[in-house]
């Protein structure tokens, strides 16, 4: 380690202020933005986002026209319909998600908002998840395949979305987990705020594609976008997570001691697995982070050794695709204003943009603030 209710830009502009004005008590498990001096015992942000700080976010804030609100649906009286181009269209009970308990699976996933930026980190965090895959009920249903192109899914709340079929249908079995009927949420049931009874999870998009109280399933023939935030909102309808990182020790603009400093953060990517995370300290060339190991992530959050990333090794090697990794650099840190600024690289190929102009497919400029270092007191004898 070394040396439109609101014109789309007005939206962007209010959500803005809005995630800057969060208290840092309701971030997504960090503590805020910037370095931290080196000393014994400091904690890295948390690999896995507890439930109650983990972020919120509705179809509410500018998408749905006249909201209804957070739904409180008991699962004895929730129901999904799953129509459209399928042989033998259905309403599923709760009882009907549970009796495939045998399929369940528990994945590692990191939701990103797609309103999250570099003015605060509160709409992102990091679960493990644990749900039915969503083909399983598709294919009961008489899906067809030939005939359908994008699935339409509609929320208790009037919020929409949609995927193309091949998200779902994977036939190369990427590193990217399949979408899932989600009822469970770091070992619990998820909250209302959260999406209970079921919400749906797709791993390496933005949340928006990740539909909360999902009530039915419609598979079309059509091959037109299709949602609430695109369709109202202008967002782009591919949805995937663009690569970006972000700095999560304390107070961007802070003042810290010459010497020893560490800078740590997250990077994710829901194009290819982070393969390195760089550092450019006052226009100097860009020197690598440590990105942490698997074992070290283990021994922080040994709850996540269920997760099918980690059962299945083969199909899915560490760091993950849509799952954000953890990375450290360790900075020898002379006094003055210093200016930072911290971008990723994904195995896709992709890399942060210095600047990002537009917004609609997701914000992720290379993460960049100021740190103040004063001189170090000397030792007195």
């Amino acid at each position: 380690m070394s040396d439109q209710p609101l014109t789309r830009r007005a939206f962007f502009r209010r959500s803005a202020q809005i995630v800057a004005g969060v208290s840092l008590a309701s971030l997504a498990g960090c503590d805020s933005f910037g370095v931290q001096p080196v000393t014994d015992g400091i904690d890295f942000l948390p690999y896995i986002t507890p439930n109650d700080v983990f972020f919120e976010q509705f179809g509410g804030d500018g998408g749905v026209r006249d909201w209804p609100g957070i739904q409180q649906i008991a699962r004895d009286a929730w129901s999904m319909t799953i129509d459209g181009a399928v042989a033998s269209p259905s309403t599923l009970r709760f009882d009907d998600i549970l009796a495939r308990q045998d399929q369940e699976t528990t994945v590692l996933s990191t939701l990103r908002c797609i309103l999250d930026n570099n003015a605060g980190q509160g709409l992102v965090g990091t679960a493990t998840w644990t749900g039915i895959p969503l083909r399983l009920f598709l294919d009961a249903a008489g899906i067809d395949r030939g005939r359908g192109r994008r699935l339409r899914f509609y929320g208790a709340d009037g919020f929409t979305n949609n995927l193309p079929l091949e998200r779902v249908y994977d036939e190369n079995r990427s590193d990217l987990v399949e979408p899932l009927l989600v009822y469970g949420m770091n070992g619990n049931s998820m909250s209302a705020t959260h999406g209970s009874p079921i919400r749906l999870l797709v791993p390496g998009y933005y949340g928006y594609k990740s539909v909360k109280w999902l009530t039915r399933v419609e598979v079309s023939d059509s091959d037109d976008a299709f949602g609430t935030y695109q369709e109202v909102l202008g967002y782009a309808d591919d949805g995937r997570i663009d690569v970006a990182c972000k700095s999560t020790s304390i107070l961007r603009g802070a003042r810290v001691p010459a010497g020893p400093t560490r800078i740590a953060g997250f990077a994710l990517s829901g194009h290819g697995h982070i393969d390195q995370v760089r550092i450019t300290i006052d226009g100097a060339p860009p020197r690598p982070t440590r990105l942490l190991t698997l074992n070290e992530l283990v021994a922080a959050a040994p709850g996540i050794l269920g997760a099918l990333q980690l059962t299945d090794t083969d199909r899915f090697p560490y760091p993950y695709r849509g799952v954000w990794t953890l990375w450290e650099y360790l900075w020898d840190a002379p006094p003055g204003s210093h200016v930072v600024r911290v971008d990723a690289h994904d195995a896709a190929g992709n890399e942060q943009p210095v600047t990002d102009d537009d917004p609609t497919d997701g914000q992720n400029p290379a993460f960049e603030f100021t740190v103040t270092v004063t001189p170090a007191e000397k030792a007195t004898t």
